[in-house]
């Protein structure tokens, strides 16, 4: 076996992991393209990050996702009694309810800037709780102003991604298959 630093030897880069792949371990790839479709729901939970969710749903035709914007806590059973209901709207205006939209739902990414509503990451986050639903938070804050919507969406979601600019919202929609 040569040495790593022997003359003529490279190390193996992260990126060049595609080049050192013999034709037998290439057999095993997958050469044909991604078509499983997720039921998502892709929910705003303030007014800016709902700019953002009407801007992604208008951008390109996305195989299962729905694109909501949080509008009000509806009345229902609270914390004690299980998770209470939400009002939402579609990018076109139509009231939906929460627990109708989680129904065959298997991810659920909420949106929020600076001006998150909490309630809102609350009420989501319990109801995907409840359903053993897979919850995101895509957090689209300038520098220093993430703390307190991070803070807030830290119990709710699975997974919490920061990000400097609204326009990487399609392209981590894209990569969590929505």
């Amino acid at each position: 076996m040569p040495r790593s630093d022997a003359p003529g030897s490279r190390p193996t880069l992260l990126s060049s992991c595609a080049l050192a792949t013999t034709a037998a371990e290439a057999r095993f790839r997958i050469s044909r393209p991604d078509t499983s479709i997720r039921d998502a729901r892709v929910i705003a939970v303030d007014e800016p990050a709902a700019v953002l969710v009407r801007a992604a749903a208008a951008a390109r035709a996305w195989r299962g996702g729905h694109f909501l914007v949080f509008d009000r806590v509806a009345s229902g059973p609270g914390h004690g009694d299980g998770p209470a209901d939400a009002v939402l709207r579609t990018p076109d205006g139509a009231v939906t309810l929460l627990s109708a939209e989680l129904e065959g739902a298997d991810l659920t990414v909420m949106v929020a800037t600076a001006a998150a509503r909490l309630e809102a990451t609350s009420v989501i986050g319990d109801a995907c709780a409840a359903r053993m639903i897979m919850s995101a938070g895509l957090v689209v804050a300038a520098e220093g102003l993430a703390g307190p919507v991070v803070s807030a969406l830290r119990p709710n979601a699975m997974v919490l991604v920061v990000l400097d600019s609204g326009d990487d919202v399609p392209e981590i929609l894209t990569a969590l298959r929505v």
